[in-house]
C-alpha cells in the first residue's frame, strides 16, 4: 500500500505519521485488531486505523467544555507507571492498576487534564463512574469459552482500548457465584475469568490462568498484567504467586474453605 506518509517509530509501540495525515498510532491496538482478522484483511485494518486518526484530527473538542466532553468520557485501565505523564485524572483500580479518565474523540483517546476537571466542578468519582458506564454502553465484548488444560475459562476480547474496563462489569457476562471469580488481565484487549465453584476447580483454574496470563502478557500486544485477581462485588484483590505456588490473602482462603471439594 502506498499511503504517501512518512512513518517514524521511537519505541516500537507508537508510530508518528507525517504527511497527508499527521499524528500518532498505537501499534498494540493495530496488532490486536489484526489478530482478530485473517492476514488478507490486515491492510484494511491498517487503513481503518489511519482513517480513524484522520477523523479524530478533524474533530475539534474543547476539553474545558464539560457539556461537550461528557458524552465522550471513557475509563481506560493502565498499569501503574505506564503513563507517560502524571497530568491525568485517575483513581486506583487494584494493586498496580489505575483507571484513567479519557475522551474518545472519533476513535482517538485523549486524556483529560486535571485542571479542566477542576474547572468543571464535578466529583472525579462521579465522572469516572459515568466513563465506566459509557464504555459498557458502547457494546459488549466478544465472548468465547477456552479449555486451558481441562479448565473452562471465559475469554472476553475486542480490539478496543477499553476492553479491560469491562472487568468492572463481569456480572453482565457471567453468573457470578457467591465466592466470586478468578480473573486475569494479561493484555488491554483480553479479560479471562473463571467462576469459583469448588476448591479443586479453583486451584486448577488459578494455575491455568497464571500460566496463560504470564505467557500472553509476555507476548502482547498491549501487555497489561501477568497477575491473578480475585473478583468479588466488582472489587479486584491481588492473588500473589506462581502457577506452582499461590500465596492468597487470608480472606480468600476463608472463602475457599467454604467451597465443596
Amino acid at each position: 500500500m502506498r499511503l504517501g506518509l512518512t512513518v517514524v517509530s521511537f519505541d516500537g509501540e507508537v508510530v508518528v505519521l507525517r504527511g497527508r495525515v499527521t499524528g500518532t498510532v498505537a501499534l498494540a491496538d493495530v496488532r490486536a485488531a489484526c489478530l482478530l482478522e485473517t492476514i488478507p484483511k490486515w491492510p484494511v485494518v491498517v487503513m481503518d486505523a489511519l482513517q480513524g486518526l484522520a477523523r479524530s484530527l478533524e474533530v475539534i473538542v474543547d476539553l474545558s467544555d464539560e457539556v461537550a466532553v461528557r458524552p465522550l468520557l471513557r475509563a481506560r485501565v493502565y498499569t501503574e507507571g505506564a503513563l507517560l505523564t502524571d497530568d491525568v485524572v485517575r483513581r486506583p483500580l487494584a494493586a498496580g492498576l489505575v483507571e484513567v479518565l479519557v475522551a474518545d474523540v472519533a476513535g482517538a483517546v485523549r486524556t483529560i487534564p486535571p485542571a479542566a476537571v477542576a474547572d468543571w466542578g464535578s466529583p472525579v468519582a462521579e465522572l469516572l463512574d459515568l466513563a465506566r458506564e459509557q464504555v459498557l454502553a458502547d457494546g459488549l465484548l466478544t465472548r468465547r469459552m477456552l479449555d486451558l488444560g481441562g479448565v473452562d475459562v471465559l475469554a472476553l476480547e475486542s480490539p478496543s482500548a477499553f476492553t479491560a474496563t469491562h472487568v468492572s462489569w463481569l456480572a453482565t457476562y457471567v453468573d457470578v457465584p457467591v465466592a466470586g471469580l478468578l480473573v486475569a488481565l494479561p493484555t488491554r484487549h483480553l479479560v479471562l475469568c473463571a467462576p469459583m465453584l469448588s476448591r479443586g476447580q479453583v486451584l486448577d483454574a488459578a494455575q491455568a490462568l497464571l500460566a496463560n496470563a504470564d505467557a500472553l502478557w509476555t507476548a502482547g500486544p498491549g501487555a497489561l498484567s501477568p497477575d491473578l485477581w480475585w473478583w468479588r462485588d466488582a472489587v479486584l484483590t491481588l492473588l500473589p504467586g506462581t502457577p506452582a505456588s499461590l500465596s492468597p490473602p487470608i480472606e480468600f482462603i476463608e472463602v475457599l474453605d467454604t467451597l465443596p471439594a
